[in-house]
């Protein structure tokens, strides 16, 4: 097997043992803080936002750091480095039982959670011009089945083998994606140096514009579960009912994004980045002010289905535009709109809806991400060509 096919499905592999680990201890986290805090109920949920949220954070601010790593260092190294850090903390977030330290190992991780900014930049080094738009959408999709199957995983694992069984369960996953990409990653040369005038330039107006938005596609795809109680009381579903639902949405629509992502990707090959980029973000906002007129949970589960269908694939094609470019900080840069939007969609859908209401927050979202969309537009529409070549 050829060098880029191996990395790609060595990489791809390790990224959904990541996604998976971290999915599968996100949903019984809350739990153990409850479990193991001292402090008042109010207290506590603090503490559970703060634990929660600092990972993604600490991540956003990091990510564009990994990159540039990549310009001194041993990209399979740094690589394995982090997902060996990664193991580690989950591993002792076991036999914690402090919340303070619960926090630290939560930020720990985060600051150390350039294994996705290393990893597209080892497979889109690897990868032809021809295939690193579906190489990278393959390395997106791989990520979201472990953000599909972990929750469910996770939460059968912490009934099973309690909470220290389950942390170890997910540390051993990740031990063993490390292991795999030890003997099977083909390092690549560190990439090429850059003096500082040159990387100024780099973050110019054209990463600026997709930074934007895969930020705000990333909003429209983390927002959903933190309200999902508020809009099964809005189509007036009792509680018990309410929480069977919840699951099988986000299992549905999480596949669909996995989906989604793997086909749109191979077939931006046929018409190209830039117009698909346009035509999926454009579906995205349209669907989104839909939620305002949705009459109930079957049909609202539809449409968000088909929304994370397309708009998951906007991710990784607007990576690829920059991908053979072997800027590692643009890539660390655009990564961290992933993790941005990841901690902040939570953030806007709980704030927007405690002083407004589902259709404020569904119209809010949307015109977010039609503005990005505009800026995207007003900056490629001259290099079109150049990113879909005739």
């Amino acid at each position: 097997m050829e060098v880029g096919r191996r990395n790609l499905y060595s990489i791809s592999f390790s990224q959904f043992g990541a996604a998976f680990s971290g999915n599968f201890i996100k949903i019984f986290l809350p739990f153990y803080i409850l479990k193991i805090s001292p402090y008042s109920p109010q207290q506590t949920l603090l503490w559970i936002g703060a634990i929660m949220a600092c990972s993604p954070f600490c991540a956003a601010f990091t990510s564009t750091f990994w990159g540039s790593l990549a310009h001194r260092y041993s990209p399979k190294w740094l690589y394995l480095r982090t997902l060996l850090v990664n193991t580690i903390c989950f591993f002792l977030m076991g036999f914690t039982t402090h919340l303070y330290l619960l926090l630290i190992l939560r930020m720990l991780q985060g600051l150390m959670s350039g294994s996705s900014t290393i990893g597209l930049i080892i497979v889109s080094s690897t990868s032809s011009q021809e295939r690193v738009s579906s190489d990278i959408g393959l390395f997106q999709a791989s990520m979201t089945c472990g953000q599909l199957v972990g929750p469910l995983l996770g939460s059968l694992a912490a009934g099973a083998l309690g909470y220290r069984g389950a942390f170890i369960n997910a540390s051993c996953v990740l031990f063993l994606s490390l292991i795999f990409c030890f003997f099977y990653v083909t390092n690549i040369p560190k990439l090429p140096r850059r003096d500082t005038a040159t990387r100024r330039k780099t973050l110019d107006k054209r990463v600026m514009a997709c930074w934007m938005l895969c930020f705000a596609i990333m909003i429209q795809l983390a927002f959903l579960p933190s309200i999902l109680p508020q809009v099964f009381e809005h189509f007036r579903v009792e509680e018990a009912v309410a929480l069977k639902w919840a699951g099988m949405l986000v299992m549905l629509y999480t596949a669909t994004a996995m989906v989604g992502t793997y086909v749109l990707t191979l077939w931006s090959k046929k018409m190209g980045v830039y117009r698909l980029v346009i035509l999926l973000a454009s579906a995205g906002i349209l669907l989104q002010g839909l939620f305002v007129v949705s009459q109930g949970v079957i049909d609202f589960t539809i449409m968000r289905m088909i929304q994370t269908g397309l708009v998951a694939a906007v991710f990784p094609l607007t990576m690829s535009i920059f991908a053979k470019e072997s800027k590692g900080n643009v890539i660390g840069f655009l990564n961290s709109a992933r993790f941005a939007g990841n901690g902040l969609g939570p953030m806007i859908g709980t704030a927007l809806l405690a002083f407004f209401n589902l259709p404020t927050l569904y119209l809010f979202i949307s015109i977010i991400t039609l503005l990005a969309l505009i800026g995207f537009i007003s900056i490629f529409r001259h290099q079109a060509v150049e990113i879909d070549p005739p």
